[in-house]
């Protein structure tokens, strides 16, 4: 552990978001997205991530048994008040591999990471379900501890989290928060009983961590429409994909039950990439996506149609419907982005709608 503990602590100096862990390889440090080696390590061997492993796990056999026989488990742990980790730990070539995410468990800076916007988007609505969205490593985690954050702050709230693990820790301040940690050996075995118990729960905030299955996706519906506000997160990449992803789960025959559901307990979509600022940081580059009366019927034609959805998002100039487009192009006239970073991080076709938001003065 002794070894262990000082990979840790020069990468939490090094301002790493993520640490891996690998038989024969020297540590990584993802750092500003990118992933440095640290060279002045000697290589892990097989003998130090077999101990890893033990020592993580400790006296808990069903914690082994889980790994066991899935190969692979989350293990939290705390370096101290500041900083959590989240150790995922799986098999290559039979022997354990990590990956570490580094949180850190102070006050998320909502203007360093641009969320302002979203938090207000987000706190608009009282009742009915948000959606945060994007691919691993988006920010979505980020998004949602830095709301809970805002509303503990400003309102009296009963806000339930479900989490798999719990990563950044509330303390109840004008709101009253349960964090729950979903696992077989955890507070619920899963999101869907953990979603269904909310309903019993009084909450007026429930978060739900992510999204996995249809009948998660139906439960956390059911708790939309009972009344509060449920916000969840799912691995998509755009506002009209996270629709078409949902319709997808469900039968055909059920499209046009699922659609009209959707367009009245739906609220707000926000989906999120996470880049490279020109200081070095990272910024959120969101787009938005507020359910007001032309998008509820886009959702419910008989054909839907991911396109028609980023059509409608792109060509409106409101605040609560914000394409990719306009917030790379918003970042780059700030001088927060150059058009690298924007050109990397989009597809050729939106580069040259960026382009052309940027030579035509927006």
């Amino acid at each position: 552990m002794e070894r262990f503990l000082e990979i840790i602590n020069k990468g939490i100096e090094q301002g790493a978001t993520d640490i891996h862990l690998m038989e024969g390889s020297k540590p990584l440090y993802r750092i500003k997205r990118a992933l440095v080696t640290n060279y002045e390590a000697e290589p892990m061997t097989k003998y130090e991530m077999v101990s890893l492993l033990e020592a993580m796990v400790g006296d808990n056999d069903a914690l082994m048994e889980k790994f066991e026989q899935t190969k692979r488990i989350d293990i939290p742990y705390d370096i101290n008040e500041g900083i959590r980790l989240r150790i995922n730990a799986s098999l290559s070539s039979g022997t354990p591999t990590f990956s570490i995410r580094v949180i850190r468990t102070t006050d998320i800076d909502i203007d360093a990471y641009r969320l302002r916007e979203i938090l207000h988007e987000i706190r608009k609505h009282k009742t009915g379900l948000v959606l945060i969205t994007g691919k691993v490593n988006s920010g979505k985690t980020t998004t949602l501890n830095a709301f809970v954050q805002d509303v503990n702050k400003m309102f009296t709230k009963k806000i339930v989290m479900l989490e798999e693990p719990v990563e950044y820790i509330h303390k109840s301040n004008k709101s009253f928060i349960v964090q729950k940690e979903v696992g077989t050996e955890s507070d619920v075995p899963s999101y869907y009983e953990g979603v269904i118990n909310l309903l019993r729960e009084d909450s007026d905030i429930a978060i739900v961590g992510e999204i996995r299955d249809r009948e998660t996706m139906d439960a956390v519906i059911d708790l939309a429409e009972a009344g509060g506000l449920v916000i969840g997160t799912l691995h998509t990449r755009s506002c009209g994909e996270t629709i078409d992803r949902i319709i997808g789960v469900y039968e055909p025959s059920e499209h046009r039950a699922i659609k009209n559901t959707l367009s009245n307990v739906l609220k707000l979509v926000v989906s999120q990439k996470l880049i490279n600022s020109r200081d070095g940081n990272v910024v959120l580059a969101p787009e938005i996506m507020t359910v007001n009366t032309t998008i509820a019927a886009l959702i419910r034609q008989e054909r839907f149609s991911i396109s028609e959805i980023q059509d409608a998002i792109h060509h409106s100039n409101g605040s609560n419907l914000v394409s990719f487009e306009r917030s790379f192009t918003k970042l780059y006239k700030e001088h927060i982005i150059d058009l690298e970073t924007i050109e990397q991080n989009v597809e050729p076709d939106s580069f040259k709608l960026i382009t052309n938001l940027i030579g035509g003065g927006y």
